[in-house]
């Protein structure tokens, strides 16, 4: 009776072993896969964000900016920066491991997507979306 259990209890936690390092493989082949473009630019960003500087994330930044279905320009992008990168944000941002997803590099940070891609041959934010 012993050894059926254990088969049972080994049948039951083989799949979900196998599950755990499937998906622990995959997150890090996302990683992994991030074009060194991205890498450099991301160093740059995620710099700029930590000192808070508003223009250089706004260089860094595919404008106009969508936000609310509303277009932001430099200026209006500036303007709203501290509602888009709060210290929490900022924080996260700064801890944050970029994943590759198709054609763009995404940062999670809690509620929020952070999107980068390519603009016309260079690495740009592009949106900020909600984590559902």
């Amino acid at each position: 009776m012993i050894r059926s259990g254990k088969r049972v209890l080994v049948s039951c936690f083989a799949p979900l072993l196998v599950l755990g390092v499937a998906l622990q493989m995959s997150s890090q082949d996302r990683t992994s896969r991030l074009d060194p473009e991205f890498t450099t630019f991301w160093v740059k960003f995620k710099a700029a964000v930590v000192r808070n500087d508003k223009s250089a994330v706004a260089d860094m930044t595919k404008l106009p900016f969508l936000l609310d279905s509303k277009e932001l320009d430099r200026t209006g992008f500036i303007r709203r920066y501290n509602s888009l990168f709060t210290p929490k944000m900022r924080r996260c941002l700064a801890r944050a491991r970029p994943s590759r997803d198709q054609n763009s590099t995404e940062i999670f940070c809690g509620q929020q997507i952070f999107l980068f891609a390519k603009v016309g041959g260079v690495y740009k934010f592009t949106e900020i979306g909600v984590n559902d």
